[in-house]
């Protein structure tokens, strides 16, 4: 997977790669109180551009 963005802010990470057949993965991490979630997005062509859309704005 290549990575495209990283952005950390404790206790948050938001991580962006693209998969080996060019997906988009969004996942999102909290490490809070010693428990670690993950929660985890493909997004196809039209959510990546909605996305983009909505983050241009």
């Amino acid at each position: 997977m290549e990575n495209i963005l990283n952005l950390s802010r404790q206790p948050k990470t938001l991580d962006l790669e693209r998969t080996d057949d060019g997906t988009l993965r969004l996942v999102i991490t909290l490490k809070k109180l010693g428990q670690v979630s993950a929660m985890e997005y493909f997004l196809d062509g039209d959510d990546a551009r909605k996305l983009a859309e909505a983050l241009g704005r």
